[in-house]
């Protein structure tokens, strides 16, 4: 008998996981703290856009991406 999936949002089976959440406190945070997760949930293909609009993800940056913006930033606030 197959596993059946469950979406950890709305707890309902689901017919494909298309994303995985991961909780990271910063309180303690030494460095990476991508491996250092303490809780994760599985999303189903049924929450996967009413999470992206729930909340303000951002689009992730490349290096070049992130050090060009803190440039222009720091310049602006001078």
């Amino acid at each position: 008998m197959a596993k059946q999936l469950m979406c950890d949002i709305c707890k309902q089976p689901t017919e494909e996981i298309v994303g995985k959440l991961f909780y990271t406190p910063l309180a303690n945070s030494k460095g990476s703290f991508a491996n250092s997760y303490s809780h994760h949930a599985d999303v189903g293909i049924c929450c996967a856009s009413r999470l992206l609009n729930s909340f303000k993800f951002q689009k992730r940056k490349t290096a070049d991406e992130y050090h060009k913006s803190r440039r222009q930033s720091t310049k602006a606030s001078k």
